[in-house]
Order: structure tokens, then C-alpha cells, then sequence
């Protein structure tokens, strides 16, 4: 079971000449291994700077600091509305699903434009432990998927009974990949190779990382 480390951050926007707005979040990562917490601490501030990028928004200063109530993250935008949109992207809700597809008259739980139905198996982002990414020799990004104990059984079964079909990792309701299952047996992760780029997979399981691990609760 996954308990829960409680840590106050303070996402400092950093008032300038040019204005600006001031942001701050309570950080909880739910983790008490002392490389998860440095490798998300990192994995935080890169996702931060992609999704403020993502909006046209330069970013500044941004830093993680060590403070006597724990990590400190500081950085500086300029716009009020990007603090807003990138406060209501952090505090979504992480929603991660292995499903198989549906078969011929089954109601599919969600349809995916170009791909069909699918229906949910039981694992859900609970049962996943850690993403990996990784760098192929012709340039292209694998992702290794780490499972718990529970998850790793269902994903057995999952393999067992879905040999030869397609099965889609949904992540926030989105289809971001369809894999065919080519055997009925799995030992332990999922490694998903042929990503376009080592860059996709380390935002991927960065993403992924941020969304299983971190919750950020704004303050006053």
C-alpha cells in the first residue's frame, strides 16, 4: 500500500515590471522512496515548464529549493491566464485504463475515433507502479510499464484471454496506445517500443509519473 508523504511546495510566480501573478500549491507525493521523491521533484518542474510552453507562456527562474517545511518551487509567467489554465491542468484528476476492445454487439465503455470500442479490464492507474522511458538504438522511445502485485495479476488475465486482439492505454479518457497482445504470457512490466521519439517517451512517463504520484492542492 502506498502511503502518503506530505509536502508543502510554493509555486512562487514571481511578480515583475511587466506584471504577473503569484501561485501557490501544497505538494503531496505519495511516496517514502528517496529516488522516487528526487526523480518526481524533477519530473514536476519539467512537467510544469512543458504545459506552460504548450500555452505560448515563458517561464523564468524556475527552481526547486529546499526549505525547512520541505521543497520549494519557484518560477515566474506573465500572465494571469496561464497561471489559471496551468492550475486547472495540475489539479485534473489523474485517470489512467488498460482496455481491451470491444467485441462484435458488446456496448463499448468508450469509443476511440479510428480505433472502435473498448471495454474496461479492471486495471486502472492504482494498479500501476512506475513508468520508464528509455532510448532505442534507431532513436525512438520504449516505455516500460511496472505494475503492483494486484496489477500485474490482472494483467495476466488480461493477456490470457485477449491474445491475438488489441488492447488501448487510455490516459484522461484518451487513447494514447493500442498494443496487440502476441502471447498469453506476462512475466512481469509491458514495454511498449517504436515511440516516434526518446523525447515522446520521457514526457509520456514523466506525465504518467507526475499524474500517479503528486497531488497539487492550491493555497491562498
Amino acid at each position: 500500500m502506498r502511503r502518503s508523504l506530505s509536502i508543502a511546495v510554493a509555486t512562487m510566480t514571481l511578480l515583475t515590471g511587466c506584471g504577473g501573478s503569484v501561485s501557490t500549491y501544497h505538494l503531496q507525493l505519495d511516496t517514502e522512496d528517496p529516488s522516487r521523491l528526487t526523480l518526481l521533484s524533477l519530473a514536476v518542474m519539467r512537467v510544469v515548464e512543458r504545459r506552460l510552453q504548450s500555452v505560448g507562456e515563458e517561464i523564468r527562474g524556475l527552481d526547486i529549493s529546499q526549505k525547512e517545511a520541505g521543497p520549494e518551487l519557484s518560477f515566474s509567467v506573465e500572465t494571469q491566464a496561464a497561471s489559471d489554465l496551468l492550475q486547472e491542468d495540475l489539479t485534473a484528476p489523474f485517470a489512467l485504463r488498460i482496455m481491451r476492445t470491444a467485441k462484435e454487439k458488446e456496448i463499448p465503455t468508450i469509443e476511440a475515433e479510428g480505433h472502435g470500442g473498448f471495454v474496461e479490464t479492471g486495471v486502472q492507474e492504482e494498479h500501476l507502479e512506475w513508468v520508464e522511458a528509455s532510448e532505442e538504438r534507431d532513436n525512438k522511445g520504449r516505455i516500460t510499464l511496472a505494475f503492483t502485485k494486484d496489477g500485474r495479476e490482472l494483467m495476466r488475465k488480461v493477456f490470457r484471454e485477449n491474445v491475438g486482439k488489441n488492447i488501448g492505454l487510455f490516459v484522461r479518457g484518451r487513447l494514447v496506445a493500442k498494443l496487440q497482445v502476441d502471447t498469453a504470457e506476462l512475466k512481469d512490466d509491458v514495454i511498449i517500443t517504436g515511440i516516434p521519439s526518446a523525447e515522446l517517451a520521457r514526457v509520456f512517463a514523466d506525465d504518467v509519473n507526475v499524474g500517479l504520484y503528486v497531488t497539487f492542492t492550491p493555497l491562498p
